[in-house]
């Protein structure tokens, strides 16, 4: 294969706490049989982020920085962490929630309409100047070409935004929770799961990263689980390591419950056994959650029209029953916790792509600037 054409959307260092000798479980929800693959293989694309590979590399070094943080909290107490740890480990939550499938996926959804924008450009020469294309090419190869560079773009972008989104979660209280059953906890293709306990009856199913609630799950290792929530909403009891020790397998499951919930296609694990995953795949429709919701969007001519889409990172239809925690019930609601920042990341990021003038380009810049931001080195 090609240097740098299987693309991970899922990077190496996260699954490993899950693999033997590079070996993990695997199940897709499609088939419903699991079986053993190589981390090499799973979780990634023939060139997912663009040919010519140089998105890939860039993000290899920002992977590698993330995977520092992961491995320090796999080893030590989330108490033990430097300013700059915590910085990266929260960097690595928001760029993994947006560069999966789910979040491309996602983004195609809007194809049809800039389809219809770009074939209106070519139509009136709007690229004349812009473009020198392969005289080869016929019109619908042309406007196949600017359609997958304009939605590849756009999932640049919002990688980018991902990078730096550790500013809109930086208000979030941490716990680890420590897993004391023989049961483990398992992950997915999509590991990075949104709650929001207290307002998803009321507000909607689906949350940002900076709305009030939220409470975010990060499987670790099969023994650790990391939660952020809103301190204003919750209180959670832990020790003077920032741990809670879950003792309950029945608190076990219903996180590795919303693990089937989130999951595009795969769940993945260690050495639960198959009778146990089967388990909670046939307990599926308890919490996996994929509401179509209809949203405005602007055609070329800025009219607004309805769209149907189904759209991801739904709230699972159940939340763990966390030792320890209490809600808060009388705080008034506001959509965002003005303690978040998202303004933050997003105007940085924002001007470093404008400055790029192509969105490839730009989360080069974008990757570069956070790693010098945060004092890295190549």
């Amino acid at each position: 294969m090609p240097e740098r054409k299987n693309q991970h959307y899922v990077p190496k260092h996260y699954l490993r706490a899950w693999a033997d000798n590079e070996r993990i479980n695997v199940f897709p929800l499609s088939k419903g049989e699991s079986f053993p693959d190589n981390t090499s293989s799973i979780c990634s694309r023939s060139y997912f982020y663009g040919n010519p590979p140089i998105v890939e590399d860039e993000l290899q070094h920002v992977d590698g920085d993330h995977a520092s943080s992961v491995r320090e909290l796999r080893n030590n107490n989330l108490s033990d962490l430097s300013p700059r740890q915590i910085k990266l480990l929260l960097s690595f939550i928001t760029t993994q929630r947006s560069r999966t499938k789910a979040t491309k996926k996602d983004i195609r959804a809007g194809e049809d309409f800039l389809r219809d924008a770009i074939r209106d450009d070519l139509k009136h020469d709007r690229y004349e100047n812009l473009i020198t294309w392969d005289p080869e090419l016929t019109p619908e190869e042309r406007e196949d070409t600017m359609v997958d560079a304009s939605l590849l773009g756009t999932h640049h972008y919002v990688i980018g935004l991902g990078i730096f989104g550790y500013h809109v979660i930086k208000d979030l209280e941490a716990v680890m929770l420590c897993n004391l059953t023989e049961q483990e906890f398992v992950t997915s293709d999509v590991p990075i799961v949104f709650d929001n306990p207290r307002y998803k009856p009321y507000y909607g199913t689906v949350a940002g990263l900076s709305n009030r609630g939220v409470q975010i799950y990060c499987p670790i290792s099969p023994d650790q689980l990391l939660l952020l929530y809103d301190p204003q909403i919750y209180n959670i009891r832990s020790n003077h390591k920032q741990q809670t020790l879950i003792k309950n397998p029945d608190v076990v499951n219903q996180f590795n419950l919303t693990q089937f919930h989130n999951a595009e296609n795969t769940v993945l694990f260690h050495n639960s056994t198959k009778d146990y995953i089967q388990d909670l795949h046939s307990r599926i429709d308890e919490v996996r959650r994929r509401q179509q919701i209809t949203v405005p969007m602007a055609t070329e001519e800025m009219e607004m029209v309805e769209v149907e889409k189904t759209p991801p990172y739904q709230l699972p239809k159940i939340s763990p029953d966390i030792p320890g925690s209490n809600t808060v019930e009388s705080f008034n609601y506001t959509k965002e916790r003005p303690t978040s920042e998202p303004w933050e990341g997003r105007n940085l990021v924002r001007k470093m792509f404008s400055e790029a003038k192509s969105r490839d380009i730009g989360l080069i810049y974008t990757i570069r600037v956070f790693r010098e931001h945060l004092g890295s080195t190549s």
